[in-house]
């Protein structure tokens, strides 16, 4: 009947024959929310009841720290694939989804390795034994000149060593940020001296930054809901300005009454938390445990010839 019948809306009078433009701003609004939400999706991991999160957080950043610099050492494309299982293994035991873990790992990887690493396996940049051969003839790229290009076994062998290193270095790091609280984190970077009013500061700036992302949310969705149809360029460029000076005296504003705030009560420089870190069995074993695994991937990366 007439309830299955498509009906074809007609866009308003001042879309009619107007090409819509893409809502950047709103995209992006989108995006940044996509990403708080995944922020604190990330944070349920490190409240559950795994691995990771039943060591003591100094114990665990000093451990996977001391892991991942002994990654940086190792010249052996199996012996660093091994450490990488390793780290899927920490992942699975520390109730980390798999697929979760490793598309947060390999997003960017390529992105940003794929710089260095594919023009690593040409002849231009690694010279050797070619595997497969793009260019027999010889060509020139501006002064210079080239017999041929082909793409060699040290370049993929050299690529795949820094694409898997980077991958289990950022694997260990990711690892770490997944099953840590974020103000236990920062307290545990005592541990290595670093200044209390540095930690202070990137920690009120963490939380203050997912503030003003909520802050601009808000501006947008209400000039949203407020408006009737499209404006002209020029004005759609002052409301951003505008905008932008809004919070920028909002953000100093914001600074102000937190800085007054904790002097009222009593704060004098030092940060004090009611989290207390204690060591137990389990910590000792696992440094133990970590010690002996950096000394044998050592031990076995230098005797491998």
């Amino acid at each position: 009947g007439w309830l299955k019948e498509r009906e074809q809306a007609n866009p308003p009078f001042y879309l009619s024959g107007r090409r819509k433009r893409n809502n950047f701003l709103g995209k992006t609004l989108n995006r940044v929310s996509e990403l708080l939400e995944d922020s604190v999706f990330s944070e349920k991991y490190a409240k559950k009841q795994g691995l990771l999160q039943s060591l003591d957080t100094r114990v665990k950043l000093v451990s996977l720290l001391a892991l991942l610099i002994t990654v940086t050492f190792l010249e052996h494309i199996s012996i660093i694939f091994v450490v990488y299982l390793f780290t899927l293994l920490l992942a699975y035991l520390s109730k980390i989804k798999l697929t979760f873990f490793i598309k947060r790992v390999w997003l960017f990887i390529p992105i940003f390795t794929g710089v260095i690493a594919i023009p690593a396996i040409f002849n231009l940049i690694t010279p050797g034994e070619p595997v497969f051969a793009i260019i027999n003839h010889g060509f020139y790229i501006g002064p210079w000149a080239f017999h041929s290009l082909s793409i060699t076994r040290p370049g993929i062998l050299g690529s795949t060593l820094f694409v898997l290193r980077v991958a289990t270095t950022v694997s260990l790091a990711v690892l770490l940020v997944l099953t840590t609280k974020w103000a236990e984190l920062l307290k545990s970077l005592q541990v290595l001296k670093i200044p209390n009013i540095f930690i202070l500061i990137v920690g009120m700036t963490y939380i203050y930054i997912f503030l003003l992302i909520r802050m601009v949310q808000d501006m947008h969705i209400a000039r949203k809901s407020r408006t009737i149809r499209m404006m002209n360029t020029g004005k759609e460029q002052g409301w951003v300005a505008s905008r932008i000076g809004y919070l920028f005296m909002k953000s100093l504003k914001i600074s102000e009454d937190v800085y007054s705030a904790m002097l009222s009560r009593g704060y004098t420089g030092e940060v004090k938390t009611l989290n207390f870190f204690k060591i137990s069995r389990k910590d000792y074993l696992w440094v133990s445990l970590s010690a002996l695994l950096c000394l044998t991937l050592l031990v076995s990366n230098y005797m491998i010839i």
